[in-house]
């Protein structure tokens, strides 16, 4: 008798244990469900977002490449302009692989969301659809970095195009510029966005960037101050 009484007790405690542990258990796959719900909402926004920085980035590179066609004032806002041209086009390029790759992520995310609500491992979709969203997102902060430099781009072929033959003279503080100071990224040139901390720099900065390419060397500057 003692032994079936401590068996009783025994399968009681095991049947309370599972009625503890089986409401547990349902939340966690309708929360699933809800995350892969979620998570596929939002991708599918960051998606939506790349294709229309990609569409940007694709007008402003057609407008470059139309300023450029439109031909240049001297030889060196010629080469200038093709410079730019090209740096739009290459922008719209990656931007246009960008929203690809977010839109493929939108459809991996919903994929695991309908694994979610209609599978058997919702867990298991809800982290797929995650890493789908992580990679929607990334795609589509590359896009819209995409877009600006290509609208940039296409505003400084503007800017070429009307850039004179000779090299304009300095202004008063032309001859003062810390290199090292404007260097933020310490890579050794300053780009366009660095020269705007120098207001007579960024103003001649076409006319500066003797060689064309979107960057002034320690060289150039010197060139400039003479």
């Amino acid at each position: 008798m003692r032994a079936h009484a401590i068996e009783r007790h025994a399968l009681l405690i095991l049947a309370m244990a599972a009625a503890f542990a089986a409401p547990a258990q349902v939340p966690g796959k309708v929360q699933s469900k809800h995350d892969a719900v979620e998570k596929a909402d939002v991708a599918a926004g960051d998606a939506r977002q790349a294709r229309d920085s990609a569409t940007s980035a694709q007008l402003a590179a057609t407008a470059a490449v139309q300023t450029r066609d439109q031909g240049a004032d001297s030889a060196r806002g010629a080469i200038a302009a093709q410079a730019t041209a090209q740096q739009a086009q290459r922008a719209a390029e990656d931007a246009r692989e960008a929203s690809h790759r977010a839109t493929r992520a939108a459809e991996d995310a919903r994929s695991a969301q309908a694994a979610a609500v209609s599978g058997s491992n919702p867990t298991g979709a809800a982290v797929q659809a995650r890493a789908a969203l992580s990679e929607a997102r990334t795609a589509n902060a590359i896009a819209a970095d995409a877009g600006s430099v290509a609208r940039a781009a296409a505003a400084a072929t503007a800017e070429a195009n009307q850039l004179p033959e000779r090299t304009l003279a300095p202004p008063s503080d032309g001859r003062n510029v810390d290199f090292a100071a404007l260097d933020l990224d310490g890579d050794g040139s300053i780009s366009r966005e660095e020269s705007r901390a120098h207001t007579a720099l960024s103003a001649n900065f076409l006319a500066v960037d003797v060689n064309a390419d979107g960057r002034i060397s320690v060289g150039e500057i010197d060139g400039w101050r003479r």
